[in-house]
């Protein structure tokens, strides 16, 4: 497993996690007060201090609140530029619709920089694929949702899940991908030319770190 840069919001469905030696912990301004009431001290404090009710110690990277990215965006940049390639975003949907479609696009921006990105919401952990594969093991009945995400995605193949498929195409403005489960074996999920949006519903309180595992890089 590589080091993982953590990134935690002020949004909803904080999950407690246990970083690692060479992991990196990022709050994204309100996502200080979330940890301070876990015990766990960042590496590194990134905001606009606008949603902020503690004082945060340790490095601190301070914006303006008049500015063009979000703090969970300016947070991954600073992990990425530290080396980070894979990222978990933690309490970073829920409040404000217009932060978790931001969030959402994140993953497509940082998966074309090389990046990979899971954000872990209430129910689901979500992340993006492109022109690439990955084998995912959930308890069978889970759901998995796949959305084709930004244009059309070619070449779609669902294998040991409820509603498989062969060679598909799918349309980013029709959501046939919606509410897929799992069978009993692992399921893969491949996508020839495009970019796919993956939501991989979760247990309760887990963070599934094992998806890193099981990325390929060509379908």
């Amino acid at each position: 497993m590589e080091k993982i840069c953590y990134i935690v919001g002020a949004g909803e469905g904080f999950v407690p996690f246990s970083p690692k030696e060479n992991d990196f912990v990022i709050a994204a301004d309100g996502g200080y007060d979330a940890l301070a009431r876990a015990g766990i001290r960042p590496d590194l404090f990134v905001g606009d201090m606008d949603s902020l009710t503690g004082t945060p110690d340790g490095e601190v990277e301070r914006h303006p609140v008049r500015k063009d990215d979000t703090d969970t965006v300016l947070a991954y940049r600073a992990g990425y530029a530290k080396g980070y390639r894979h990222f978990v975003l933690i309490a970073c949907v829920g409040g404000r619709e217009a932060h978790t479609i931001a969030n959402l696009s994140l993953l497509a921006g940082a998966r074309r920089e090389g990046a990979r990105l899971l954000l872990v919401g209430r129910m689901e952990t979500s992340f993006v694929i492109e022109n690439e594969s990955v084998t995912l093991s959930r308890p069978r009945g889970a759901h998995l949702s796949v959305f084709a995400f930004g244009g059309e995605a070619h070449g779609v193949t669902l294998r040991a899940l409820s509603y498989p498929a062969q060679n598909l195409t799918l349309l980013p403005d029709v959501p046939l991908g919606v509410s897929n489960a799992f069978c009993d074996a692992p399921a893969t999920v491949s996508v020839g030319e495009g970019r796919l949006l993956l939501m991989c519903e979760r247990r309760e309180g887990e963070i599934p770190l094992d998806i890193f595992d099981g990325f390929r890089e060509k379908a």
